[in-house]
Parts: C-alpha cells; sequence; structure tokens
C-alpha cells in the first residue's frame, strides 16, 4: 500500500489548493474590491472548471502514460496556485482558477485508476477509497494549515503554500511510484457504458450529495463565525472536523461497498439532517460550547456521511463500467466537482436573496432530491449491491 499511499497525496495537494482560501473569504473580497459571495464564486468557477475538464481530459489522453500524466498536471498546478498568489485583480484570479480547475480535474481519475493498475482485484475497493482519502486529508490538515498560513501573513500565503505542496507530490511521485504498463486502449463504445443506467443513476447520487454538502461548506467561514461567532484561525480547526468526518466516512464507504448492504439512501438523509442543523444553529445560535459543539457536530457528521457515500459509489462504477472505467471515474469525479460549484453558488445565492440562514434550507432541499434518487437508483438496479 506504499505507492497507494503517495498516489493519495496528489488529491489531497490538489484539493488543498482548491479549498485553501474558503475560510478567508472576509479579508479575499476585501483585498480584491468584491463582496463575501463574490469571492465564493471563484471556488464555483474552479468546480466547474473541474466539471468540464474531467471528461473531456479523460477522453483526449487515455493512451498517454498515467505517471507523465499525472506529473504534469501537478506541476501545472503548483505554477497556477502561485500565480494565484501573484495576482491581485479579481478577474485575473477568476482566470488563473478557472484554468487550474479545468486541468487539475484529472488528478483524481488519474490517480484513481494508476491505483487500480497497482493492486489485486480483491484490493482494490481499499485502493480506491485511500485515494479518495485524499480529499479528506485535505480538509483535515492541509486546508486548515494554509488557513492559518493565510490568517497569519495573508491570504495570498495560502496559494503559496498549497503551490509547494503541489510540487512537493509531484518530486515525491517521481522519485518512488514506477513507471505503469500503458493503459488499454478504450473500446468504441466507452462513453455509452460509462453513461448507462444504473451507472448515470450513481453519479446523479454524488452530484446531489456533493451539492447539498456545499451549500454551506462552500461558505463555511461565514456560515461558522455566524452559528459560533469563532473567527481566524479558529475557523480552521472547524474546518479540520471535515476531514476527520471524511476520514471516518471512507472506512465505513469501504466496509460498506463490498457488502450487501445498501447505505445510499441512508447517508444522503444523514446529509439532509445536518444541512437542516446548519439552518437552526445560524438562526438560532446557541452560546459558547453549546454553539461550537452543535456546528461542530454537523460538520463532521455531514462530512462523514457524504464521504461513505464515495467508495461505494465508486466501487460500484468501476465493476459496472469495466474496460470504460477510467473514463466512469472521471465523470463521477465531474459530477462531485459540479456539486462542489453548484452547492456554493446556491449558498451565494441564497445568502444574496434571503440573509446566511437560508443556506442550510438549501442544502436540505437539494438532500431531499438525493434521497429520492438513490432510493429510486436502488430499485431500478434490482440486486445491485449499493
Amino acid at each position: 500500500m506504499g505507492h497507494i499511499l503517495i498516489l493519495m497525496l496528489a488529491p489531497f495537494a490538489f484539493a488543498t489548493g482548491a479549498y485553501v482560501f474558503s475560510g478567508l473569504l472576509g479579508p479575499m473580497s476585501a483585498d480584491v474590491g468584491v463582496s463575501v459571495a463574490a469571492a465564493a464564486q471563484l471556488q464555483t468557477a474552479f468546480t466547474i472548471a473541474c466539471a468540464v475538464g474531467g471528461p473531456l481530459l479523460a477522453i483526449a489522453t487515455a493512451r498517454l502514460d498515467r505517471r507523465k500524466l499525472l506529473l504534469g498536471v501537478l506541476v501545472f498546478l503548483a505554477v497556477a496556485n502561485a500565480l494565484s498568489a501573484l495576482t491581485q485583480g479579481f478577474g485575473m484570479l477568476m482566470g488563473v482558477r478557472i484554468a487550474a480547475g479545468f486541468i487539475g480535474a484529472l488528478t483524481l481519475p488519474v490517480a484513481s485508476a494508476m491505483a487500480v493498475m497497482l493492486v489485486a482485484p480483491e484490493r482494490r475497493a481499499v485502493a480506491l477509497a485511500a485515494i479518495l482519502a485524499g480529499n479528506s486529508l485535505a480538509f483535515l490538515v492541509g486546508i486548515p494549515v494554509g488557513s492559518f498560513i493565510g490568517a497569519s501573513f495573508g491570504w495570498a500565503s495560502s496559494f503559496w503554500f498549497a503551490a509547494a505542496l503541489c510540487l512537493g507530490v509531484a518530486i515525491l511521485i517521481l522519485v518512488r511510484i514506477p513507471a505503469t504498463d500503458a493503459p488499454p486502449r478504450p473500446p468504441k463504445d466507452a462513453m455509452r457504458t460509462a453513461l448507462r443506467w444504473p451507472l448515470t443513476g450513481l453519479m446523479g447520487v454524488t452530484l446531489l450529495a456533493f451539492t447539498a454538502t456545499f451549500s454551506t461548506v462552500g461558505l463555511i467561514g461565514p456560515v461558522v463565525t455566524a452559528s459560533t461567532g469563532l473567527t481566524g484561525a479558529a475557523i480552521g480547526w472547524m474546518q479540520a472536523l471535515i476531514g476527520i468526518g471524511s476520514i471516518f466516512g471512507l472506512a465505513v464507504g469501504a466496509r460498506l461497498a463490498s457488502s450487501a448492504e445498501r447505505p445510499l439512501p441512508m447517508l444522503v438523509a444523514g446529509i439532509l439532517v445536518t444541512q437542516v442543523i446548519f439552518g437552526y444553529a445560524i438562526l438560532f445560535p446557541a452560546p459558547g460550547p453549546v454553539g461550537v459543539a452543535m456546528i461542530g457536530v454537523a460538520i463532521a457528521v455531514g462530512a462523514a456521511c457524504l464521504f461513505a457515500c464515495a467508495p461505494v459509489i465508486q466501487t460500484r462504477l468501476g465493476a459496472g463500467a469495466g474496460p470504460s472505467a477510467t473514463i466512469a471515474f472521471a465523470f463521477n469525479g465531474s459530477m462531485i466537482f459540479l456539486g462542489q460549484g453548484l452547492g456554493t453558488a446556491i449558498g451565494g445565492a441564497a445568502t444574496s436573496l434571503l440573509g446566511l440562514w437560508s443556506v442550510g434550507v438549501s442544502g436540505a432541499v437539494v438532500a431531499v432530491f438525493g434521497v429520492l434518487l438513490a432510493t429510486r437508483n436502488l430499485t431500478i438496479s434490482g440486486s445491485s449491491r449499493v
């Protein structure tokens, strides 16, 4: 598993760079001369660019060496994060983030494909969960550390941290990960195979689960401040709860992926409950430790439910898509990024129209549709173990 753990650092570096400024929206928006809601759209643009770039680039690069491709993506991300630190204008910053999202979208599917190639078939669910854990590790360590650095030395320093991280991981992969066999040529009907039911239903669950969660997580700084009164570096500690919850969720999801359980409706229902808690905590903030505990539990449990879905869905996609698995992973990754972008956009729009309290309500409404789709998917797939 040593090689898998190193590959896990690729999505760790990518996700850290994607969200390292999420707890610094206030000072960033003041410096670039836009509102907090407008600054949050940097994440929306980034993740939508990921959603578009992932499938397109996965198809275009299907025959390229996986290791060289991953190295190239990480070096590009290092440069993009450095440019984000140097750029002061909002328009230029938006352009850099879009480019970083479009190219960086390859990180997760390429790392996942390499992990599948490096382990025996019976270990693939665990390997895929480990790769996904890179995102969790970002919320547990990378993003809070970046938020602390940004709070101490200015928001631009958080991007310098992300740039150094991407470059360091690229060097580690270059030194420690062996070259892999050339990927097999995708079958002629690869796209159709990857986009057939129930695989599209599973991707839809991914989309709705992430959209619901990021209606609040995409605005985590303002949400934590409004519900608990915490500011600055303390927000980073609350962000770490996302990582703690998601790592626990991945461990649970890896076990459920190979069991006869059908957990998706219950897991998405857990996201629904936590979104309701967010809305309540903002509307009726509890004093002191009680308020901190309430929002902390909502963050951790919501992340656990969200990331427990991931190994279940990824394993089913890999089994159902066969030789088209890389493309299926790319489309599912696209749903992850699109959900993050849509969730942040919905949260920002709800904040502008109704106030910050409405982000939890918006997330809960989306989660309702997620529960319905998860149930429908189980019904259609019959005996499929999802």
